[in-house]
């Protein structure tokens, strides 16, 4: 892969049909977790156009830990994007919403307001700014229900590799909360807010990747937005996702690109509050929420 990343973990190639990821001090346990939970859906294996790639080994020391995987030959999201009509992109779409579809069929609806209050406590102790920790306290008011199960939990489309008949997931990441809710907002996060795009190095056609990417992006959301707790929490979710980015962001350019999103997401959700409180008091019945641009 040609990312940018942000997660510490160091990559290699050990021959020529092996990779090692690995990690050192905190986030050695991290990494930890993270192929605990790749063996766990790879052992699973419910989905027959997803993969993972095979663990062929792991080993740890008090302050280390790494994993050989096997090597996929594979294209990445921009290769995938740039190349992709609309047929690739619908079997895309298919594969990616049925996982998620999947996912949500095998979970359970609960309120979690307290865990997410925690994890605003520890990010506001990370100096993210007051209006953005505010903007979401004011989301949980009326309680947050979600449908709380299984998720890879960093559905980010740099984390995909694209092969003709099928896709395979890599760096699974375990959160605050464990939520389908959590992949929707990863992939919007580059369908809607070009993150990945926007950590990507060389140079590639990006009038046609985000012409793919809007289309994308206006199939996600209408494929989920019916649901209660997604018209509910959606930008209390993304939110939070970009304010937990905002620390580990890299130069100035980096951090008000975020900066920026998390602007954008406050301002559209008092938006729509607006509206919404509007329309209530016409009685005329609220209308379904917009897509973000």
């Amino acid at each position: 892969m040609r990312i940018r990343g942000h997660s510490g973990c160091e990559v290699s190639f050990i021959d020529e049909s092996t990779i090692r990821k690995s990690a050192k001090a905190q986030l050695s346990q991290r990494l930890k977790r993270q192929i605990e939970k790749q063996q766990d859906f790879s052992s699973a294996a419910p989905f027959e156009r997803i993969r993972t790639p095979r663990v062929l080994r792991v080993n740890s020391t008090s302050d280390a830990y790494y994993a050989d995987m096997e090597f996929i030959s594979a294209k990445d999201f921009v290769q995938f994007l740039t190349e992709a009509g609309q047929d690739a992109l619908d079997g895309f779409l298919e594969t990616v919403s049925g996982f998620i579809h999947a996912n949500l069929a095998n979970s359970r609806v609960v309120e979690v307001g307290h865990l997410v209050d925690a994890k605003l406590i520890e990010l506001e102790r990370q100096n993210i700014p007051a209006q953005f920790i505010a903007a979401a306290r004011e989301q949980c008011a009326d309680g947050v229900v979600i449908p709380v199960g299984p998720c890879h939990g960093d559905l980010t489309l740099s984390n995909i590799l694209f092969q003709t008949s099928r896709i395979y997931l890599l760096d699974f990441l375990d959160g605050f909360v464990e939520s389908p809710i959590l992949d929707i907002v990863k992939l919007r996060q580059d369908t809607c807010f070009g993150w990945s795009i926007e950590l990507y190095d060389l140079e590639f056609d990006r009038t046609k990747v985000r012409i793919a990417l809007r289309y994308l992006d206006r199939h996600i959301e209408s494929a989920f937005a019916t649901f209660d707790w997604y018209q509910r929490h959606y930008d209390l979710f993304q939110l939070i996702n970009w304010m937990r980015i905002l620390p580990y962001c890299r130069g100035r350019q980096t951090a008000g690109f975020v900066s920026r999103r998390l602007a954008q997401i406050v301002g559209d959700y008092h938006l729509t509050t607006v509206q919404a409180e509007t329309d209530h008091s016409r009685d005329v019945p609220m209308t379904p929420q917009g897509e973000h641009s």
